[in-house]
C-alpha cells in the first residue's frame, strides 16, 4: 500500500442526514428555530437582555419580509459590520432565507480594509453600529452598489441613514407560514467571511448552504453527548467563522448563548460568574488571561466545565497552566481549521496534550511534502491539506488565489506545517510563511513563544524573524511583561537558550513592548512587528 493511500486520513460519516430534510440553509434554519420554541436562545451579558428562539425567528422573517420588498433576492450581497449582538445573526438569517449572502465585516477595520471589502464585494445594503459607522460612513459615497445603509441605533447620523427600528414588517402572523426558496446547496453561497489578513488585505471566503449545513450536523452530534446544561460565552467576534458558527450552533442546536459585545477582564469574568457559563470558547490569547492573571482568583468559575479553543496553537505548557488553575475545568477541546475550510477539521478531547486531534467526520486529511507534494508518514513534517465537504467554494472574484489554495484533485492546501503520529493524532508546528529560516534551519515563531509564556514575568510575546545577511533571518522576541515584572534583554535571551537548541534562541534580540497586535481572532499580525525593523537597531 502506498503513502497516499495509507496516510489519508477519514473522520468518517454522520449518523444523521446533514439536509435534515431541508432544501436550503435557510429552511434549516426555520426548522430549528421552530422546534427550539420559547426557549431563551440568546443573553446580551451587558444588559441582560434577553431573547427566545421564537423572537430571532419572528425577527428575521419579518426582516426577510422587508427585504424582499427592498429587491434584496439570489445573490445580492449583505453586509453586517458590529460588535457581537442579537442583529448580527437576524440580519444574516434574514438574508440566508431569500438567498441572498451576508459578508460579515469586522467593526474595527481601518478606513483602508473596509474600502478594499466594499469595493469588491459590492454589497447592496449594509448594516453598522455606531462604533463601526464612523469609519463607514466617510466611504458610503466612494460605493455605489450600496443603495440601504442601516443603523443599529437609535440616533441618525444623516437623513440617507435608515435606524434598524423602522425595517420591519408590521405582520406579526406572516412569518409562520414562511417558506425559504430551495437552493442547489453546494453551489449556492450562504455566508461570506473575511479571511484574517495577517499577510496582507483580507479575502472573502464563499462558504455555501451545504459547507455551513455540515458544519451544524457535526456539531449537533457532537453535543447531543454532553451530559450538562449547555450555556455557552460568546465572546469570539462573531464576524469570523468560528465565533459565528459557535453563535449558528446555539441558535439552531439550543444551547443558550451570553453574548459580550468584547473583552474586558472583570466583565469577562463576572459574566462567567452570574450566569453559570458552562461552555467558553476562547482564542489562546484569554487561555493566557486565564491562566497567569492574578484577578481570575476572585470570581467563582466553577461551572466552566468545557473550554473550546482554536483560531491560533494552544502549547502544552499554557494548557496544563489552565488546567491547574482552573480545577472543575473538565476538558479543553482543541481544534484546528480556517476560514477556508468552514471551522475545524480537526478536534481533541483527549490528554494528548500540544495536540490538534484526530480528524472530524466529513473531512480527509494528509500531510505532503512542501517541495515535492508527496504523502508523508507518521512524524514527519509537512504542509496539512484537506479535501471534503467543508472545503470553501473558493474566494470571491479571486480565481488565481483560489486555484493557488486548492489543486486539482480537491485538496485545499492550508499553508500550516504539521506532522501526525502513530495514533493518527494531529500536531501543528506553524503557518508555512512565518517559519523563520536560520542558517538553513526552520524555527517555528509558535515553539519559541510557547517557551517565553512559561515564564512567569512574561504576559505576552510573539516571535519574527529579522532579515539578516549572514544567517537569512534572526530570531526576535517581542515581550509584553507582567504589571510590576522587570526582565532585561539578556535574562529573556538565557531562559530561551536553557530550554532550545542553538538554532531557535534569540539571536535577534529581545524588545519590550506594551502589546502585542493581533487579528479579532487572536492571530499574531507578525507583518506589523516585521515593519519595525528597518525604523529602528536592534
Amino acid at each position: 500500500m502506498s503513502n497516499d493511500e495509507k496516510y489519508v486520513f477519514y473522520g468518517g460519516s454522520l449518523e444523521e442526514p446533514i439536509e435534515a430534510g431541508c432544501n436550503s440553509l435557510g429552511e434549516l434554519i426555520i426548522k430549528r428555530l421552530k422546534e427550539n420554541g420559547d426557549g431563551v436562545a440568546f443573553i446580551d451579558g451587558v444588559t441582560d437582555e434577553k431573547f427566545t428562539y421564537a423572537d430571532v425567528l419572528e425577527r428575521s422573517v419579518r426582516l426577510a419580509n422587508r427585504f424582499h420588498r427592498l429587491g434584496i433576492k439570489k445573490d445580492t450581497v449583505v453586509a453586517v459590520m458590529c460588535e457581537n449582538r442579537i442583529e448580527l445573526p437576524i440580519v444574516s438569517f434574514a438574508a440566508t432565507y431569500l438567498r441572498a449572502i451576508p459578508i460579515l465585516l469586522n467593526p474595527g477595520y481601518t478606513a483602508t480594509e473596509l474600502a478594499h471589502v466594499l469595493k469588491y464585494s459590492q454589497p447592496r445594503a449594509i448594516f453598522a453600529s455606531p462604533l463601526a459607522m464612523v469609519t463607514l460612513q466617510p466611504l458610503l459615497r466612494t460605493v455605489p452598489s450600496i443603495k440601504l445603509t442601516v443603523l443599529f441605533g437609535d440616533k441618525k447620523p444623516h437623513p440617507k441613514v435608515t435606524l434598524f427600528s423602522e425595517l420591519f414588517d408590521r405582520n406579526r402572523a406572516q412569518y409562520i407560514s414562511f417558506t425559504p426558496q430551495p437552493a442547489k446547496l453546494p453551489d449556492q453561497v450562504g455566508l461570506m467571511v473575511l479571511s484574517s489578513g495577517t499577510t496582507g488585505l483580507p479575502k472573502a471566503v464563499q462558504l455555501t448552504h451545504h459547507n455551513i449545513m455540515c458544519v451544524l450536523a457535526y456539531m449537533r452530534e457532537n453535543a447531543s453527548v454532553i451530559p450538562f446544561e449547555q450555556i455557552s460565552l460568546g465572546l469570539l467576534p462573531f464576524f469570523h467563522v468560528y465565533g459565528y458558527m459557535v453563535l449558528m450552533h446555539s441558535l439552531i442546536n439550543k444551547r443558550v448563548v451570553v453574548s459580550l459585545p468584547r473583552f474586558e477582564p472583570a466583565l469577562f469574568l463576572s459574566t462567567i460568574q452570574k450566569y453559570r457559563v458552562t461552555i467558553a470558547s476562547l482564542a489562546p490569547p484569554l487561555m493566557v488571561f486565564l491562566a497567569k492573571h492574578p484577578l481570575v482568583d476572585k470570581y467563582d468559575l466553577s461551572s466552566l466545565v468545557f473550554i473550546g479553543c482554536g483560531a491560533a496553537p494552544l502549547s502544552k505548557e499554557l494548557e496544563l497552566a489552565v488546567m491547574k488553575r482552573l480545577p472543575h475545568l473538565q476538558m479543553i477541546l482543541v481544534g484546528y481549521g480556517l476560514s477556508e475550510t468552514s471551522l475545524g477539521v480537526t478536534t481533541r478531547a483527549s490528554d494528548v496534550h500540544g495536540s490538534v486531534g484526530k480528524v472530524n467526520k466529513l473531512s480527509w486529511l494528509k500531510v505532503v511534502d512542501v517541495k515535492t507534494g508527496r504523502t508523508l508518514g507518521p512524524h514527519q513534517t509537512g504542509e496539512i491539506c484537506v479535501k471534503g465537504p467543508l472545503v470553501m467554494k473558493g474566494y470571491l472574484h479571486n480565481e488565481r488565489e483560489t486555484r493557488a489554495m486548492i489543486d486539482r484533485d480537491g485538496w485545499l492546501h492550508t499553508g500550516d506545517t504539521g506532522y501526525f503520529d502513530e495514533d493518527e493524532n494531529f500536531y501543528i508546528v506553524d503557518r508555512i510563511k512565518d517559519l523563520i529560516k536560520y542558517k538553513g534551519f526552520q524555527v517555528p515563531p509558535a515553539e519559541v513563544e510557547a517557551v517565553l509564556l512559561t515564564h512567569p514575568g512574561i504576559k505576552d510575546c510573539a516571535v519574527v524573524g529579522r532579515p539578516d545577511a549572514a544567517a537569512g533571518q534572526l530570531p526576535v522576541a517581542f515581550v509584553v511583561l507582567q504589571p510590576g515584572a522587570k526582565l532585561t534583554e539578556p535574562e529573556v535571551q538565557q531562559y530561551v537558550a536553557e530550554r532550545l537548541s542553538k538554532q531557535k534562541q534569540l539571536h535577534g534580540g529581545v524588545r519590550f513592548v506594551h502589546e502585542i497586535p493581533k487579528t479579532a481572532s487572536g492571530k499574531i499580525l507578525r507583518r506589523e512587528l516585521a515593519a519595525l525593523f528597518p525604523k529602528a537597531k536592534l
